[in-house]
């Protein structure tokens, strides 16, 4: 028997740049992910759900503007990408206090996305992260994930990218180091 990967796909849609336009977007891209078939947990499905949130307030918020929203699937992973035009520092995850009301977002994407960075576009940059599908090729690096993108926390810094079984939760110290790009 001959197995086929899918036929990669992607679709982009521009998100106002208004905070309630946010929930909105993030069924939008669970709706496009559920149209494409895309073999997810309902578990992947909900922190796609949660993560596509953050990534977008986080440039409603913190630009002012709206952005553009790409969403892929290459037979191995979801990637969403969150593209605006306000140029300047990179995002940083940073620590928030237990009283602070905001400052989490980044650290969510950091503990659930599979891979995730950002990169300097010609306008602005983009924010991106991957959560995997139910693949036995899960630990498999993406091929997107090589591309020239900037992690956050540049140079020769390791983060560390958790790693499970399709069907199975990854323990908290299941992480493996893997090199930023």
């Amino acid at each position: 028997m001959t197995f086929r990967t899918p036929a990669p796909k992607s679709s982009s849609f521009r998100v106002p740049p208004d905070i309630r336009a946010v929930p909105s977007a993030r069924r939008r891209v669970v709706a496009i992910v559920r149209d494409w078939n895309v073999p997810l947990l309902k578990d992947t499905i909900e922190t796609l759900e949660l993560l596509t949130g953050e990534v977008i307030t986080n440039a409603v918020v913190h630009t002012g503007e709206g952005c553009q929203v790409t969403v892929s699937w290459d037979g191995l992973r979801v990637r969403l990408e969150a593209e605006d035009t306000k140029g300047g520092r990179l995002p940083e995850r940073t620590p928030a206090g237990l009283d602070d009301e905001s400052g989490r977002g980044l650290q969510l994407v950091d503990g659930l996305a599979q891979a995730w960075g950002c990169r300097p576009t010609k306008e602005g940059k983009a924010v991106w992260f991957e959560i995997g599908g139910c693949s036995p090729s899960l630990s498999r690096p993406s091929s997107a994930a090589s591309e020239s993108d900037f992690s956050f926390g540049a140079g020769d810094a390791q983060r560390l990218v958790a790693m499970a079984e399709p069907g199975s939760r990854a323990p908290s110290d299941s992480r493996t180091p893997v090199a930023a790009t």
